[in-house]
């Protein structure tokens, strides 16, 4: 019985040990390295996917980090935004750079959920205004009606804790324009 309840004890502390080493396969990335997001999606209507990537700089500190937004279609891009990393959290808050770290890769994995993607006949452009300040289109412009009168993918942009905005592209002006921003 002893030699069983050994075994036991044995395989037990094996297992525990193996659960809390690291996977040698998936590393946490350090502090600074290039964190990357990537996926197709057809956002502008037109049944070809474009390809969406959100993307870090390299910064030996936190606040020296960016991430940039891009949407490319036949390989070029089509439209492009930056802000800082830091613009994700608020100056009074004190956290280590580690944990800002991993809550920004946190960011960067989830940035095009399903949920950030809604159509445009869900709710009209001038009910979305009046919770949410104008982007570049105005209503009664022709950039309204062609949101009113056609199917639209519009893109919730998360830049940071108070750069919030949603991004459809526009055939009209062959680019994309933001909807509303917070």
């Amino acid at each position: 019985m002893k030699h069983i309840y050994f075994l036991f004890l044995a395989f037990f502390l094996s297992s525990l040990v193996r659960a809390q080493t690291p996977d040698s396969v998936i590393r946490e990335p350090k502090i600074g390295a290039v964190l990357r997001t990537v996926r197709e999606r057809d956002v502008a209507g037109d049944s070809a996917k474009e390809i969406l990537q959100v993307e870090t700089t390299k910064g030996k500190k936190f606040d020296a980090i960016r991430v940039r937004f891009s949407i490319y279609k036949d390989k070029k891009p089509v439209y492009t935004d930056s802000w800082k990393a830091s613009g994700y959290f608020d100056p009074k808050d004190k956290l280590p750079d580690s944990i800002k770290w991993k809550r920004l890769r946190r960011i960067i994995t989830y940035f095009f959920s399903n949920q950030n993607f809604t159509p445009s006949a869900e709710e009209n452009l001038s009910s979305m205004l009046e919770r949410l300040k104008p982007g570049d289109i105005k209503l009664a412009s022709p950039e309204a009606d062609e949101l009113a009168s056609s199917p639209h993918t519009i893109f919730a942009v998360y830049a940071g804790r108070d750069n919030l905005y949603g991004l459809t592209y526009i055939e009209s002006k062959k680019k994309f324009l933001k909807v509303w921003r917070n």
